[in-house]
């Protein structure tokens, strides 16, 4: 089946040529029911793997999307956790425990995003 490609190119030359030197300006492209069958089958077989790529894009599109979403919150974190450690108060105990809050829940939100996208293939 690879080959129709080949088969179908040398064809299409041989009467391009003929065409040429006879004048003709439209010539008749002849392939024997094989031919088109292989053709055919080619043919199905691009679709599907199109249609293949086209899922994968989807899908790596999507892990983008939900691993930009993450990391964007996890930046956001970091700012609250700096804006938390800025602070100045009589209680600086609290204001570390709060900070270690933020960054466990930014942790794991990471941790579920890169879970989330990854898939168990080759």
């Amino acid at each position: 089946m690879a080959d129709i490609l080949d088969i179908l190119h040398a064809r299409c030359a041989e009467v391009a040529g003929e065409a040429i030197l006879s004048g003709e300006e439209h010539p008749t492209l002849t392939l024997s029911t094989r031919e088109v069958a292989d053709l055919l089958n080619r043919v199905a077989d691009l679709r599907r793997r199109c249609h293949d790529i086209d899922l994968a894009y989807r899908d790596l599109d999507h892990r983008y999307t939900v691993l930009r979403r993450a990391t964007s919150d996890a930046t956001a974190s970091l700012d609250r956790i700096r804006t938390t450690l800025e602070q100045r108060t009589a209680h600086p105990e609290a204001h570390t425990r709060q900070a270690c809050s933020i960054a466990r829940f930014a942790a794991e939100n990471l941790t579920a995003a890169r879970l989330g996208t990854t898939t168990s293939g080759p």
